[in-house]
């Protein structure tokens, strides 16, 4: 019975990262000169002063790890806020749909 309750436990702990690992949305600097979008597929698109940049993201915890072909950003995640190298901060952006409710 025991073994039974820990392996419901563990199956319920791994849905819950599952479901908790997707990261989807627009986040910009304040400057509004940097942009990640984030697809639900796992791509994001980086902008930077009009430059555009796919790259591929995963999830560790509330890290984000951006690997593309010029290497490999790490993004901490605070909050609904994204914090990068260089003191960089980047704000989730309301959605389209937000702004028309």
């Amino acid at each position: 019975m025991q073994l039974i309750k820990k392996l419901i436990a563990s199956a319920c702990l791994l849905l819950v990262v599952a479901c908790g690992s997707e990261l989807t949305g627009t986040w910009m600097d304040d400057a509004g000169v940097t942009q990640y979008a984030f697809s639900r597929n796992g791509n994001v698109t980086i902008s930077v002063l009009g430059s555009n940049v796919e790259a591929e993201y995963r999830m560790d915890g509330n890290k984000i790890l951006v690997s593309s072909a010029q290497g490999t950003v790490v993004l901490t995640r605070r909050d609904d806020d994204l914090y990068g190298p260089m003191g960089l901060r980047l704000v989730r952006q309301p959605d389209l749909t937000d702004k028309e409710k």
